[in-house]
């Protein structure tokens, strides 16, 4: 198996963390503040496949592992983008989608391609009709456009050199949502219920990047103990924690953690095979 570096560029919701506006939940902790969901693989030629393309994605794509300075040339920055791999339509996972259309300028034309559940990927075309080549004339200066491409569910497709199958998730009274599984890891965020016919597809994980949003219950997001539920299923050899709320301090959280478990923070890294 190839050797993957899998980094996420973003572990926060929706609202990003912290919220402005809610002095209660403003933490001074740097590791406490998250940008709005992301991440991607970097492939053994440089191939980069993108988790999603939330509204944060420019400031991910210059800054993906935090570390930047803000005055000199982002040195690590991300200038190439071989496919994204779509969860679902919501605007903190898809909003970003025009920075593609510059990262495609950069590759100088070069094809990047959506994936995922058809229904999900149609709501994206919908929104954004300008990135797939239709829409007001005044976008037809930048001829680069957008594909989509649908996956089907529980077989394994090859993107960019990277065996990945997708999964249907549950996202509670939100609908579905989309998982990978991506050679030894998988990526499952913005979930409520991990349905028990995907337990063969993710069994022998090394690592499980897995989305809990907070202790409290919440309709369509996995609390606390309905994650420790899903590892205590799964048992992977790694797990680290993402997507989390404003309410959850990276501090308060680290001594509950159990074994082979982490808790995300912009710019956390490793390696999988793949």
């Amino acid at each position: 198996m190839a050797s993957w570096e899998f980094t996420i560029t973003g572990c926060g919701t929706s609202h990003g963390n912290p919220m402005w506006g809610v002095p209660d939940w403003w933490s001074t902790d740097p590791r406490d503040r998250r940008r709005r969901s992301g991440a991607f693989l970097r492939g053994p030629e440089g191939q980069i496949v993108l988790f999603d393309c939330g509204p944060d994605l420019a400031h991910q794509m210059t800054d993906p592992y935090r570390d930047w300075d803000g005055r000199s040339y982002p040195a690590r920055c991300l200038t190439r983008c071989d496919a994204v791999l779509l969860t679902h339509d919501h605007a903190d996972h898809c909003h970003g989608i025009n920075e593609l259309r510059h990262v495609q300028r950069l590759m100088r034309g070069a094809d990047i391609t959506l994936y995922g559940w058809e229904p999900h990927l149609a709501s994206v075309r919908a929104m954004f009709p300008y990135c797939f080549g239709a829409g007001l004339d005044t976008y037809r200066m930048s001829k680069p456009t957008l594909r989509t491409a649908e996956l089907a569910d529980g077989q394994k497709h090859i993107i960019a050199q990277l065996p990945v199958i997708p999964f249907a998730m549950s996202h509670g009274s939100a609908g579905r949502t989309t998982g990978f599984r991506c050679g030894t890891m998988a990526y499952c965020t913005d979930l409520k219920e991990l349905p028990r016919d995907c337990d063969p597809l993710l069994a022998d994980l090394d690592l499980l990047a897995l989305g809990v949003l907070r202790d409290e219950l919440h309709p369509t997001h996995q609390n606390w103990d309905e994650a420790q539920a899903v590892l205590a299923r799964l048992r992977p050899r790694r797990c680290v924690l993402m997507h989390m709320g404003p309410e959850v301090r990276y501090a308060d959280w680290l001594a509950r953690l159990p074994p082979g478990v982490e808790l995300a923070v912009d710019g956390w890294t490793t390696r999988i095979a793949a």
